[in-house]
């Protein structure tokens, strides 16, 4: 089971993102730090997504931030694998499965949501 934590540019999810540190990773964002952390402690594998992983450098980046905030070098990858269970985005609309329409609560979010009528879901 793959718990992915994904994040396209690393930051905003588990590191803060300011427009004045330009590529330099920001400070841990504790909350997410402590979930992965707890997620760890229950068995669960996690993976960084980010497009920090176009490059080996970017991946070591990512891995090194992690190991310097208590974290252990976690699987930096910008390819979603099928054992994947949960994606954690803060740019992501869910999809209805077999339908190709946005959720219910997701829809209108963003113009790329918007939908007419109601679409029901379980989230």
């Amino acid at each position: 089971m793959t718990i992915t934590v994904v994040d396209k540019n690393f930051s905003r999810h588990i590191a803060e993102s300011l427009t004045s540190q330009g590529h330099q990773l920001g400070r841990p964002l504790a909350p997410m730090v402590q979930r992965i952390k707890t997620w760890l402690s229950a068995g669960k594998e996690v993976h960084i997504f980010t497009a920090r992983a176009e490059t080996p450098s970017g991946v070591r980046a990512v891995q090194y931030w992690l190991q310097d905030n208590g974290l252990p070098r976690l699987v930096v990858t910008n390819v979603k694998d099928s054992q994947m269970t949960a994606l954690w985005d803060d740019k992501a609309i869910r999809v209805v499965k077999n339908t190709g329409k946005p959720c219910y609560v997701c829809a209108g979010v963003n113009c790329f949501s918007a939908q007419e009528g109601k679409i029901l879901t379980d989230c």
